[in-house]
């Protein structure tokens, strides 16, 4: 029998020390005896005893890993039932002061901003903004920071999502080229700026130096609401109306002239009103290109031309050049500039043109010719993209490719 079976971790009670000493059990040490090794606790056994009615306590189990989530396996659609799309990936409707168009966008007026901008950056007129705008109309150059000013965006102009941000200015920099670069002129770049650098550029423009950290717009990328669901340059002529023979004008090809109704209105006013203008007597007749195949759809060498609506005209030229009846490339050494502004600015007044679309850098040449003519700024703002850079959608007027010996009139309807 072992003393811990008897007596519990080995532990002997002084009443029973001398009688144990006397029949043997244990040994008391002396210097030169080893000292005795009391059995440890068996395994599992507390070294301390519990009281009887002391309830156990559990520690709680740490908490199981979570387990990768299983991917959740798709319901396939039951024949003859289309799968119910999310109402999130709906497109919202055209509203109705937009024609069923497009739907209303809220534009916020920035520094910089005047209504030719507005206008210009949705590709409308700023008589289309104060129809929607009744405070406008009174007073359309009052606009403050802040405000909110609705528009119908052209579909082929969609808004943009920008927020802003900053650029660092590096060695070569000019304004015009980050201005450019971010869809903005000098002077809205120069307003967006704050403190002892706004005071700078606005003393002087090229005092830019390395290292200026300018506040700039960042463009995110076309609001989805607003992008475009299908090709609108697809379509056919129902009714198609031929252009007539004029007095001022000549059509390359008799047999593709033919448009809507009001087209071919819009197009023969603003001939007339070209023609009678001062300074235009004695120059060369219009150059009327292709408008559509009498029942419309594709025709060969054009995206668009097949609704009746878009129609292509030569630039008036001069020199050896005037009395070409092909379609010729402009310059600045073969373009007569105030003859070709002349008659693309009568088109734009006729109300009834959507864009026209022109080289970037003859727009450049129309742009710097207008404005020394005395075209109010917000004019300027509201037709030309030019100097905005030919990367995204601006004004009435916009680059497209191979728009270089003449340019193409879209109207509305």
């Amino acid at each position: 029998m072992r003393t811990s079976q008897l007596l519990p971790h080995g532990r002997l009670p002084r009443a029973l020390t001398a009688l144990a000493l006397w029949i043997g059990l244990v040994t008391v040490p002396t210097a030169a005896a080893s000292p005795v090794l009391l059995d440890p606790p068996e395994a599992g056994t507390p070294e301390e005893e519990e009281e009887e009615d002391a309830p156990a306590v559990i520690a709680p189990e740490p908490a199981p890993e979570p387990e990768p989530p299983v991917a959740a396996k798709s319901k396939q659609a039951k024949p003859g039932k289309k799968p119910t799309k999310s109402s999130s990936a709906k497109k919202p409707k055209g509203d109705p002061r937009c024609g069923g168009k497009t739907p209303i966008w809220e534009h916020r007026v920035k520094a910089g901003d005047n209504l030719g901008r507005i206008a210009g950056q949705y590709g409308v007129r700023m008589s289309d903004i104060t129809k929607l705008n009744a405070k406008l109309k009174k007073n359309p150059d009052k606009l403050s920071i802040g405000q909110i000013v609705l528009v119908c965006p052209d579909p082929e102009v969609p808004p943009h999502l920008e927020e802003e941000g900053s650029y660092t200015v590096k060695k070569g920099d000019s304004l015009s080229e980050i201005a450019e670069k971010h869809h903005m002129k000098v002077a809205e770049l120069i307003a967006l700026q704050k403190g002892s650098l706004r005071k700078r550029l606005d003393a002087n423009k090229s005092d830019l130096r390395p290292g200026d950290e300018l506040t700039i717009m960042i463009d995110r990328g076309i609001v989805a609401a607003f992008a475009p669901t299908h090709d609108e340059d697809r379509g056919v002529l129902r009714v198609g109306i031929p252009l007539d023979p004029g007095k001022h004008y000549y059509i390359k090809r008799p047999h593709l002239a033919f448009g809507t109704g009001a087209t071919i209105k819009a197009i023969k006013a603003a001939i007339s009103k070209y023609a009678m203008l001062k300074g235009i007597k004695g120059g060369p007749p219009v150059h009327v290109g292709d408008i559509s195949a009498r029942g419309g759809g594709p025709l060969k060498g054009h995206k668009s031309h097949q609704k009746g609506v878009d129609v292509d005209v030569g630039l008036v030229l001069k020199g050896a050049d005037a009395s070409e009846v092909r379609f010729l490339s402009g310059n600045a050494d073969n373009l007569d500039v105030a003859r070709t502004w002349a008659l693309i600015k009568s088109f734009v007044d006729t109300k009834e043109v959507r864009a026209i679309f022109l080289d970037y850098g003859l727009q450049k040449i129309l742009y710097e010719h207008a404005k020394k003519k005395g075209v109010p700024e917000s004019k300027l703002d509201e037709l030309f993209q030019y100097p905005r850079g030919k990367g995204r959608g601006y004004g009435i007027i916009r680059h497209w490719k191979g728009h270089r010996d003449h340019f193409h009139v879209r109207f509305h309807r």
